[in-house]
C-alpha cells in the first residue's frame, strides 16, 4: 500500500533527481535466520534448501543451495552460512553444487534462470557450470548452453566426480550425460557421451561399476558399465511399469545398489540391484515421496544395515535386516529434500528443507534449525507500513506469511512467522501498523485480519462464507479510504461456479460484510475466469484494476489461457452500479502481467508490466517489451497510443508488483527486475530517455514486491529467493 502524495515545487525536475543517490549498496532486510514464532508452525523457516554437500575431509565444511535463492557455504558445521557468491551470478538460483573432493576451497555449481517445481530447471541464456577456486571470492563460467548442445533450455541435474579421477566431471542433462576429462583446466572441454539420449537424473559409483538412471522415449532405464570403459548396457529387470514413473534415484548399499522409485498412479517402492547375480529385488512397497524428487534417500556410511527415506511429509529410518522402521524426530519443516550423513560423527545427520537447515546431533532423535545467514526467503507479496517504514510483511513461498516490527517497543526490530504454509498477498493498513493482513492458499486457508500485528488474527474469507482463491490471492486496500478492503474469491453459487470474483469490504474484522462487486460472467460473458490480480489507482482513487485469466478455447478447441484487464472508474459506488462498470482495456499482448500503475497526468493512462520479457536469445526480433505506456480514448475507452518504454531495461524476468509512480513536481517510475531496480523520469516514461539503475549488490533474482517511502526516501523490494532488501535514496 502507498500513500497519494502530491509535492508542489517550482524547483526544476533535473536538480530533485539529481538528489537521489544510486550509486550506493543494497541493504539486506532479512529474514537472515528462522523467524520467531509465538504459536507453533510446522510449515515455517527461513526459506527452502534443495541440497546440503558436505566436504568428505572435514565436514566443518558445507554448501547449501537454494533453487531459486543461491548457494551458501559454511566453514563451521552450519552454525553460520554466507553467500557464496551466487548474488552476483545473473541468476542467483543455484540447482546444484559441490565441493572438488581434494579442495574445500574449489567448489562447482549450476545456475540456473527458474526452477522446476522443485527440481533443477533451464538454464537460460546467461546461466550453466559456475566454478570457483576461492570460496566464492571468484567465479568463472566453464559450461555454458552451447557446451551442452545449444539450448538455453537445457537442465542440469547435478554432476559427480570419478572416485578415482576427480579432474573428471560428469554432467547429467536432460540431453544426455557429458563428461569433461580436466575440470580445473582453464578452457573447460566437454564431451557429449553417444547413444544416451533424454534425461540423466541420478549417476552413482558402486565399485568398478557406475550406474545412470534415463528418461528417454516416454520410458524410465537404468544403465550400468564399467567406470572406465563407460560401455553402457541396460538393466532390463526393472519392470513393466517404466511408463508410470515419476524419478529414479539409487544410492551405493555394501556392494550392491539400493533403488528408489517414485511411481505417478503406483505405489512408490525401494529395490535392491545385486551386481554380482544382477538380481533386481522389491525391498518395501508405500514409500510415499512427496518431496524431494527422490533425493530424501541415504545410506549410512558407518551402519551397513541403515538408510533413510523422505516419507511424505516426514522421514523414516530403515534397518535392513529387518526391514523396520526407526522414528525420527519430527522438529523439523516438513517438507522434506534431502538428507546426508556426516561422513565421521556416527550421530550426526543434516536435512535441507522447505524451512532451510536442520542438524542433528543424536542419530535424528532432536533437530535443530541451523539457518543463520541463510536468508533465501521466497517472497511472494511484500507491504511496508507507512507510517513506519521497518516495519515489513512478507508472505513466503513454504514459509507462511512474516512481519518485521518492534514487537516488544524496545526500538528492537526482528521477523517473526505469524502463519505457516504457502503464503501469498500482505497489506498493512497505512495509518495503524497493528493492523495488518496476511494469508495462506491451502484449502481452509484465505486471507486473514489483525489488528495487534498478527498475534491474532481472523479469516476474512470464513467469516464472510466466500470460497478461498488459493495460488491466485489477491487483495488491495483503497488509497484514501484505508479500511476498504477488495480482494478476490471463489465463486460458490451454481452459476459461474469455481469462478474468481471481487469482493469488497469496508470492516475486514466484521462477519457478513463483504459484498460482491465483480461478475465477469454476468457483464461480459466470460464462462470460465479467475481474477488473478487487483490493482488501484493511487492518483484516481476509484479506479479499480482486475486483471483476469480467462480460461477459453481457441479456434482448434484446445484450452488456452487469455489475459484481460478490465476497470471500473467506481469503486465505491454501489455494489450492482460496479458489477456493470467494469470495461476491458485493450493490452500490447496476452501474456503474464506483473502489475498495472496509475499515470498522475491522466486517468485514462496507465503503466502495465509484464513478468518477463523473453530471456533467450533466439528470435530477438520478435522480443517483447517489459514495461508499456498506455493512453486510452476517454469517450471509447479504446486503445489510443501504445508506447513500448523498456528500453535499456534488459530482457528479464521481472515478477509482480514491481513497479512504483510518484508524483514530485514531476512524474517519476520505479521499476524492478531480475537485473536490477530502474528510475525513469517523464522523458524515460515516453520512451526518449535511458532508464537509470538503482544501486548495486541487488541479487538476481524475480521481484515481487515494490514499495517507495516518501517520507524517507526508502526503496524496499521482496525477492522470490532472496528475502526483503532496502535502499536509502539520498
Amino acid at each position: 500500500m502507498r500513500q497519494l502524495i502530491f509535492f508542489f515545487s517550482f524547483v526544476p525536475f533535473f536538480s530533485f533527481s539529481q538528489a537521489y543517490n544510486f550509486n550506493k549498496q543494497w541493504e539486506f532486510l532479512g529474514p537472515d535466520d528462522k523467524p520467531s514464532v509465538v504459536k507453533p508452525q510446522s510449515a515455517s523457516g527461513v526459506g527452502p534448501i534443495e541440497f546440503i554437500r558436505v566436504f568428505q575431509k572435514n565436514s566443518k565444511n558445507l554448501l547449501a543451495g537454494s533453487n531459486l535463492g543461491g548457494l551458501f557455504f559454511s566453514t563451521d558445521g552450519g552454525e553460520n552460512w554466507i553467500n557464496s557468491g551466487s548474488d552476483n551470478w545473473p541468476y542467483s538460483g543455484c540447482g546444484w553444487a559441490d565441493f572438488y573432493p581434494e579442495n574445500e576451497k574449489i567448489w562447482f555449481a549450476y545456475s540456473q534462470v527458474v526452477d522446476n517445481n522443485g527440481k533443477p530447471g533451464r538454464m537460460g541464456a546467461l546461466g550453466g557450470i559456475y566454478r570457483t577456486t576461492n570460496e566464492g571470492t571468484d567465479w568463472t563460467l566453464i559450461g555454458n548452453p552451447t557446451s551442452f548442445g545449444g539450448s538455453e533450455y537445457r537442465t542440469v541435474y547435478g554432476f559427480r566426480f570419478h572416485p578415482k579421477n576427480a579432474k573428471m566431471l560428469f554432467v547429467m542433462t536432460d540431453d544426455g550425460l557429458f563428461l569433461t576429462s580436466n575440470c580445473l583446466e582453464e578452457a573447460v572441454k566437454w564431451t557429449r557421451l553417444e547413444n544416451l539420449n533424454g534425461w540423466i537424473y541420478d549417476l552413482d559409483f558402486q565399485g568398478e561399476m557406475v550406474f545412470v538412471s534415463n528418461f528417454a522415449e516416454g520410458k524410465w532405464n537404468i544403465f550400468y558399465s564399467n567406470r572406465d570403459k563407460l560401455e553402457l548396457k541396460k538393466i532390463t529387470e526393472i519392470g513393466s511399469l517404466t511408463d508410470k514413473i515419476l524419478t529414479i534415484t539409487f544410492e551405493p548399499f555394501r556392494k550392491n545398489l539400493l533403488i528408489l522409485i517414485d511411481y505417478k498412479d503406483v505405489s512408490d517402492a525401494l529395490y535392491e540391484y545385486t551386481i554380482e547375480t544382477a538380481e533386481l529385488k522389491k525391498l518395501m512397497n508405500n514409500q510415499m515421496i512427496n518431496f524431494g524428487a527422490g533425493h530424501s534417500f541415504a545410506v549410512s556410511p558407518h551402519d551397513s544395515t541403515e538408510f533413510i527415506i523422505g516419507h511424505s511429509i516426514t522421514m523414516k529410518k530403515w534397518n535392513y535386516t529387518n526391514l523396520k522402521e526407526q522414528k525420527l524426530g519430527g522438529s523439523y519443516h516438513p517438507d522434506v529434500e534431502f538428507i546426508a550423513y556426516d561422513p565421521v560423527d556416527t550421530s550426526k545427520l543434516y536435512l535441507a528443507c522447505h524451512g532451510g537447515v536442520y542438524i542433528s546431533n543424536d542419530a535424528g532423535l532432536t533437530w535443530i534449525s541451523k539457518c543463520k545467514g541463510l536468508g533465501n526467503a521466497e517472497v511472494m507479496g511484500m507491504d511496508v507500513s507507512e507510517s513506519d517504514p521497518n516495519q515489513v510483511v512478507i508472505g513466503c513461498y513454504h514459509d507462511g506469511s512474516s512481519v518485521r516490527a518492534d514487537f516488544n517497543k524496545d526500538g528492537n526490530y526482528f521477523w517473526r512467522t505469524v502463519n505457516g504454509g504457502d503464503a501469498l498477498t500482505p497489506l498493512i493498513d497505512p495509518t495503524d501498523a497493528g493492523i495488518v493482513y496476511t494469508s495462506t492458499q491451502y484449502v481452509g486457508g484465505g486471507l486473514y485480519y489483525s489488528t495487534d500485528t498478527s498475534n491474532n488474527y481472523t479469516n476474512i474469507h470464513n467469516s464472510n462464507s466466500v470460497g478461498t482463491s488459493g495460488w491466485e490471492l489477491g487483495a488491495v486496500l483503497h488509497p484514501v479510504d484505508e479500511k476498504l478492503l477488495f480482494f478476490n474469491f471463489a465463486v460458490k453459487e451454481s452459476e459461474g461456479k469455481g469462478n474468481f470474483d471481487i469482493a469488497r469490504t469496508p470492516d475486514a474484522g466484521k462477519p457478513k460484510s463483504a459484498e460482491r462487486i465483480s461478475d465477469f460472467l454476468e457483464s461480459h460473458e466470460l464462462k470460465s475466469y479467475k481474477v488473478y490480480g487487483i490493482f488501484n489507482n493511487e492518483f484516481y482513487p476509484d479506479h479499480l484494476y482486475a486483471y483476469v485469466l480467462h480460461l477459453d478455447k481457441d479456434s482448434s478447441g484446445k484450452n488456452i489461457t487469455r489475459h484481460r484487464l478490465f476497470k471500473t472508474e467506481k469503486a465505491r459506488d454501489s455494489a450492482n452500479v460496479v458489477i456493470e462498470s467494469w470495461y476491458e482495456l485493450e493490452i500490447p499482448y496476452s501474456s503474464w502481467i506483473g502489475d498495472v500503475e496509475g499515470d498522475p497526468s491522466s486517468p485514462n493512462q496507465v503503466f502495465l508490466s509484464y513478468s518477463s520479457s523473453r530471456d533467450v536469445i533466439a528470435n530477438p526480433e520478435i522480443t517483447p517489451g517489459l514495461v508499456y505506456s498506455l493512453k486510452y480514448n476517454k469517450k471509447t475507452n479504446g486503445l489510443k497510443r501504445e508506447i513500448d518504454i523498456t528500453e535499456n531495461i534488459p530482457n528479464s524476468i521481472a515478477g509482480r508488483f514491481n513497479m512504483v509512480c510518484v508524483f514530485n513536481n514531476e512524474k517519476e517510475l520505479f521499476i524492478a527486475t531480475r537485473t536490477g531496480i530502474y528510475y525513469g523520469t517523464a522523458k524515460t516514461q515516453k520512451g526518449k530517455s535511458d532508464w537509470q539503475q538503482v544501486g548495486f549488490g541487488l541479487p538476481h533474482c524475480k521481484i515481487y514486491g515494490l514499495h517507495y517511502h516518501q517520507g524517507q526516501k526508502l526503496l524496499t523490494v521482496g525477492l522470490y529467493g532472496r528475502g526483503v532488501w532496502r535502499y536509502q535514496l539520498e
